[in-house]
């Protein structure tokens, strides 16, 4: 029936969670919670809850960050043109919007540049080299981006132009890079956060630029919410100093929204002052990646850029319809790529898929192979063509570093980039077979041979347990998202009631109840199962359950 594999976790100290629930004053489930997530120290829990300023560190930790400094200051000072490169997605994007923000405040002309999919490709854009070396610019820092194009950088730094490469991917397996490189997974970096998203370095910047008396148009406080964003959407993990940017910059989403993110609130049809980490993921970010994928990803720049609530609004309807276009070619690429795999007859037995269709639009792939890699439970690549090459995206799975991965195939590439959980690739189509072949097979050795993805679930729960207080501990513990997911609760030997039944577009309204007749109901989205509502009436189960707090009309 489950299109998971649940995994329970064992081991749970019940003593150790009784203590938690007692000193910290507690509901007895957020303190199971905490154990099964080897939180037992009450110190940590509170720091956890209670997120703060003092748990980010000094931007002056990165080792070339006073270097970047000094160039900043001096194109500055120099009133030479400053081009910010960012990238298609929401990370570069936002990373290329809080520089703009900060440093134009009128010395030096800030030049923005964003790549186009389809005319760049990946990483640094030849047409942003050209540009700045025809503007002689006096700078050019490059966001979400830079830390694989070596070579590019190269002819700036050798017309003399300095280089910033404000980055978080994983360095080139020859660990050639250039320009002053500030990146937390760089071998060797000081800086003890590895999980900043490109726009989090940039935010670094900004802030040891604050700290040296550097004074940009805004404050650095003030552009947390372009961090929390970019955070959120690149699937950064929501643990360390990014626990506090998301939650410090959602606040402030909520308070007071800068032009575009209220038109893009407004188009999301969220009530103000609603936003959370799953807005973010689930409505802002597909509408500001979905130009970058089908048209000109400038508009979502811009919609970022802007103060003028008109013209906020006219790009956000840009946007709108960049995001509808983007869900038909998204449907399209994943039922023909289902189609393709279900017809493999040793699907079951392979490590990972590796699809290329000449008619597939490379800006939809990752989002379709993200699908797939999650519908068959194995990492998953699929590819366009893009003039004499073939173009496309890879998504994994649990425990599968995908870069590494493909690091072991750099010699069937043209181009090749991204960290462990996504990828982008360009290589001839001469190669992709023994690509494909070569990728299921080493997978095969760690991939796990079950099908489905496995359910990580955090501990048991009672029906009673779900009240108003496990709510408002919930509150507490957001943002969720990767490295802070939502809790997932076993609630065992319920009896479905009669009441359960399908609503809406296929989706089961399960009502139930427990020995002690307490009563709850839940909902199961896309319920796509050979058993019937009518199968499961009066049927003793064990449910899987998110916890989240219902509004009606105003009500709870």
């Amino acid at each position: 029936m489950n299109k998971y594999r649940w995994v329970v976790k064992e081991g749970v100290n019940d003593a150790r969670a009784h203590e938690l629930a007692r000193s910290l004053a507690i509901p007895p489930a957020a303190a199971r919670l905490f154990a099964s997530r080897s939180f037992t120290d009450p110190a940590t829990v509170r720091e956890f809850l209670e997120p703060s300023r003092a748990h980010t560190h000094d931007p002056f930790l990165f080792d070339r960050m006073r270097d970047a400094v000094a160039l900043v200051e001096a194109a500055l000072r120099a009133k030479r043109p400053i081009l910010v490169h960012g990238d298609y997605d929401v990370d570069g994007i936002s990373g290329a919007a809080l520089l703009y923000r900060y440093l134009n405040r009128g010395e030096s002309e800030i030049l923005r540049f964003v790549p186009d999919r389809r005319k760049d490709g990946y990483g640094i854009a030849d047409r942003a080299i050209e540009w700045a070396l025809g503007q002689e610019v006096g700078l050019f820092i490059a966001v979400d981006c830079g830390t694989s194009d070596a070579v590019r950088l190269r002819r700036l730094e050798s017309a003399g132009i300095p280089v910033i490469v404000c980055d978080h991917h994983l360095l080139p397996v020859d660990g050639d890079v250039a320009g002053v490189l500030l990146n937390p997974v760089r071998p060797g970096e000081r800086y003890p956060f590895p999980s900043l998203c490109g726009t989090g370095v940039a935010f670094k910047l900004v802030q040891a630029l604050e700290a040296s008396g550097i004074r940009g148009a805004e404050n650095a406080e003030s552009l947390v919410d372009l961090v929390a964003l970019a955070t959120v959407a690149d699937v950064a993990p929501l643990t360390g100093e990014n626990r506090f940017f998301v939650r410090a910059g959602i606040e402030r989403m909520n308070k007071s929204p800068r032009a575009g993110l209220e038109a893009l609130r407004n188009f999301s049809r969220l009530a103000a002052g609603a936003i959370n980490a799953r807005h973010l993921s689930f409505a802002f970010a597909p509408r500001l990646n979905a130009p970058g994928r089908v048209s000109r990803p400038k508009p979502a720049l811009e919609i970022l850029c802007v103060d003028a609530k008109d013209r906020a609004f006219q790009l956000a309807s840009v946007l709108e319809a960049d995001n509808e276009h983007r869900r038909e070619l998204t449907q399209r690429v994943q039922d023909e790529a289902t189609a393709a795999v279900t017809a493999l007859v040793d699907r079951d037995v392979r490590g990972g898929f590796v699809l290329a269709n000449e008619g597939w639009d490379e800006g939809v792939l990752g989002i379709a192979a993200a699908r797939l890699a999650e519908q068959f439970g194995r990492p998953t690549i699929l590819m366009g063509a893009n003039g004499d090459l073939l173009k496309g995206s890879g998504r994994s799975v649990p425990g599968v570093d995908l870069k590494a991965q493909l690091d072991h195939f750099h010699d069937s590439f043209v181009r090749y980039g991204g960290h462990a959980q996504a990828v982008g690739l360009t290589m001839e189509p001469g190669r992709l077979e023994h690509f494909a072949e070569g990728f299921s097979e080493r997978l095969k050795a760690i991939v796990q041979p079950e099908r489905g993805l496995p359910l990580a679930i955090d501990t048991t729960l009672t029906i009673a347990e779900c009240d108003m207080d496990l709510l408002d501990f919930l509150a507490r513990c957001e943002p969720f998202g990767a490295g802070n997911e939502e809790p997932v609760w076993l609630i065992r030997d319920v009896q479905v009631a009669r009441e359960t039944s399908l609503v809406g577009d296929g989706h089961l309204k399960l009502f139930f109840h427990d020995a002690e007749g307490a009563r709850a109901s839940a909902i199961a989205f896309g319920w796509e199962r050979p058993i019937s509502p009518e199968d499961l009436h009066g049927r003793a189960i064990d449910v899987v359950v998110r916890v989240r707090k219902h509004t009606y009309m105003g009500a709870v």
